[in-house]
């Protein structure tokens, strides 16, 4: 998860002979894709999306890995799941979690991109059909099929995926406003208070699309309190009236 111009393949494009085309990215990708769009001399494109959140730079990446990997020099892939833990996998086969709140928050809270921190296009709505786990139940994944293009996409293998119906539990209001102090006043937590509270809120915290939800009022809190400290003047034009609901619903420090 580190910014990446996945889209300056599109400049091999003109004179290839590709005619159809199936691009994967996240929502800033797919936005980028779609202004351009017309301009591809393409017959078909097909868009995957995924879920995104808070890239960062690869200077970033390393200040996240060293100050939460057990062993950074070895992380091979990471990811933060529904189970309220960073999962990390390292290049001997070994896996290593970490509790949300065991993060380092005073040194990670300013390594995000700008760009990351003023987005709020989460779900990847551009996308035609999207995947990821922010919906689901721990070990599931989540698909949102967004027009006719995605259901087609989803037909060529619908068969060969094992399905059950979307799960909701959970309440997630309060752990979105205790996280919206906790990350503003850059809290950082004992490990053992991290263990336990991470506990705690896998056992009775928000799960499926109820997790979900969390994820995006938490990210959406977030990001407004951050356009309103760093950009007073574009909040009336960047904050979507969908987001602005959201975030209307929750105590937001003083600015």
């Amino acid at each position: 998860p580190t910014l990446s111009n996945n889209l300056s393949v599109l400049e091999q494009l003109p004179g290839s002979g590709i005619r159809r085309l199936l691009t994967i990215g996240v929502g800033c990708q797919t936005q980028a894709l779609r202004a351009v769009q017309a301009s591809l001399g393409l017959d078909e494109l097909y868009v995957l999306g995924l879920p995104c959140v808070d890239n960062v730079s690869r200077a970033g990446l390393q200040t996240f890995l060293d100050s939460t990997s057990r062993s950074p020099e070895t992380v091979v892939h990471y990811e933060f799941m529904q189970d309220f833990r960073i999962h990390f996998r390292h290049s001997d086969g070994s896996k290593e979690t970490v509790p949300f709140f065991g993060l380092d928050t005073p040194k990670l809270k300013e390594v995000f991109a700008p760009s990351c921190l003023s987005c709020f296009d989460y779900v990847n709505a551009a996308a035609d059909l999207v995947v990821g786990y922010m919906g689901a139940p721990f070990q599931w994944q989540w698909l949102v099929v967004r027009n006719d293009r995605g259901q087609r996409l989803l037909d060529l293998v619908e068969k060969e995926l094992q399905t059950q119906p979307v799960m909701s539990a959970g309440n997630r209001s309060q752990a979105v406003q205790q996280g919206i102090e906790a990350y503003d006043k850059a809290l950082r937590l004992p490990a053992w208070l991290a263990e336990l509270i991470g506990f705690v809120v896998q056992k009775f915290g928000p799960k499926g699309l109820e997790y979900a939800r969390f994820s995006i009022d938490s990210h959406f809190t977030r990001n407004a309190l951050w356009l309103r400290r760093h950009h007073p003047t574009m909040v009336d034009k960047h904050l979507p009236p969908f987001a602005r609901k959201i975030v209307n619903r929750y105590r937001l420090p003083q600015q």
